[in-house]
């Protein structure tokens, strides 16, 4: 063991944000002789908490709620657009101004069905065909096609043509159990649920931090190089010239900072395979924006504020500051920063039809890479462990998935440095989509996904071709035959 190491700990995890944090709380609760220290390259605790899936939990997830519950930070649903007289406003889609506009989203809505269906089970059975094709068998409508491939993209962070079926159905099982719920978790709903008294994360944040022990919590210092030693432990080296050595390393950060990091021997080689190809991508980097305006114009025009346009590349909802927007824009990396923002505010005042939006008062803005999610082992050397929840758990992006992947990455090291506190409740959160988050499709729903505009499209130029040819046929029998008739 090196003398000039510079603090030996139990566990070491890599990243501050939520996973790391909840890593660190689980494995505190569990057994508080445990030593543990985390670091983050940033000078505050929390991860991108204002990334564009880590804005609101519902219900159905459950660890985060429990998590809540636990630390004393409560909940609140988010307030719909209401009207005056009580009548809701209307949201923007890409199907609203069309003629065919519900047609395209009938058929949206039951691809989405079908994809449920066959992701819903335990098992994903093989489907080698590429998901680009698998879109243009589908999909009738092209707008169809072009809101799949957005929302694919900005989901997993591949394009639909670099993806096989089977790709794209375990991701969309592990990112939200359903591609309907996916759908809803990128949409403003009423059903949602955020932090009361101003729905920002930062409390939560505080708590863990506070569970964990502020000293344990080191800020400003970001890890170059993880080598993984003959002598059963892993060494850690940062920016400054320190290093640091651990029985087990969890690391809590994104795909996309996990590349920033030397590993010794070798990274897996999942991780080197499984990149997006950005040489032809529309969409390489997001920019989360808020806005605050001196008056909410769009609701006298009748909008609500929320908007999915995938034409546009936009999200965008009503954010808790008064007369204030909040959302995301995908775009390529060369988009400057005064460019996003005169698009933002360009696309805002034409699509909710209020000039008055190209002038806000305050205007934030930050721009990040797509991130990007892999199927990759939980650890590697036996000691150094995974726990982003871009690589390795459910409800992966998500505020719930960065919970679940702590709580993993928190078993799976106490495993190797106190395995006697582990009991079967750690073993079936490890587990936790099995038995919290599956539901059984009905019959019904099974016959809903086997219909298609497009096999109905087929269908219909088949029997028309059929048709035609048995009227042809037919017409030149009865013209041979009146032929032999008048030559008899």
């Amino acid at each position: 063991m090196p003398e000039s190491a510079h603090q030996i700990a139990d566990v070491l995890i890599v990243g501050a944000g939520l996973s790391g944090l909840c890593a660190a709380k689980r494995i505190r609760d569990k057994h508080p002789s445990v030593g543990i220290k985390v670091l983050d390259r940033c000078s505050a605790a929390g991860g991108n908490l204002s990334g564009f899936k880590s804005r609101w939990i519902t219900e159905n997830h459950f660890h985060a709620v429990e998590l809540c519950r636990e630390l004393g930070v409560a909940l609140e649903r988010r307030k719909g657009a209401v009207g005056v007289a009580g009548g809701r406003r209307r949201d923007v889609t890409p199907f609203g101004e069309l003629v065919w506009g519900p047609l395209a989203s009938l058929e949206c809505t039951r691809l989405m069905a079908e994809i449920d269906s066959l992701c819903s089970g335990r098992f994903i059975a093989e489907y080698p065909m590429n998901m680009d094709e698998f879109l243009e068998e589908k999909l009738l409508f092209e707008t169809s096609k072009e809101f799949f491939r957005f929302l694919i993209k900005i989901s997993c962070g591949f394009n639909p043509v670099e993806l096989t079926v089977t790709d794209w159905l375990k991701f969309c099982q592990s990112m939200a159990s359903s591609m309907s719920c996916l759908y809803e978790m990128l949409t403003m709903s009423e059903d949602h649920l955020v932090p009361a008294r101003g729905g920002e994360w930062a409390g939560l944040v505080e708590k863990l931090v506070e569970a964990i022990g502020p000293d344990d919590v080191i800020l400003s210092c970001e890890v170059t190089h993880v080598q993984y030693t003959d002598e059963d432990f892993v060494m850690v080296h940062d920016g400054s010239g320190g290093h640091w050595l651990a029985r087990t390393v969890i690391c809590a950060i994104s795909c996309n900072d996990l590349f920033r990091i030397q590993f010794v021997p070798s990274r897996p080689m999942i991780l080197l395979l499984n990149v997006p190809d950005s040489s032809e991508a529309n969409i390489t980097h997001v920019t989360e924006f808020r806005a605050q305006f001196r008056s909410s114009e769009w609701r006298d025009q009748g909008y609500s504020g929320n908007l999915f346009l995938p034409s546009r590349r936009i999200i965008c909802f009503e954010s808790t500051e008064r007369y204030g927007l909040a959302g995301s824009f995908f775009h390529v990396e060369n988009l400057s920063v005064i460019d996003a923002r005169q698009t933002i505010l360009g696309i805002l005042a034409g699509t909710l039809n209020s000039p008055t939006l190209m002038d806000p008062l305050s205007f934030n803005s930050n721009c990040n890479p797509i991130p990007f999610f892999v199927e990759a082992p939980f650890n590697f050397h036996r000691r150094i462990i995974l726990s982003s929840s871009n690589a390795s758990c459910w409800y992966r992006g998500f505020i719930n998935g960065s919970v679940q992947a702590g709580i993993k990455a928190a078993i799976l090291a106490l495993l190797e440095v106190r395995p006697q506190t582990i009991n079967l409740k750690d073993v079936t959160d490890m587990q936790c989509v099995l038995f919290k988050y599956f539901r059984p499709q009905s019959p019904l729903e099974r016959l809903w996904a086997m219909v298609n505009l497009a096999s109905v499209r087929q269908l219909v130029a088949i029997v028309s071709t059929i048709v035609a040819t048995f009227r042809m046929v037919r017409g030149m029998v009865r013209s041979l035959f009146e032929w032999k008739l008048q030559v008899e």
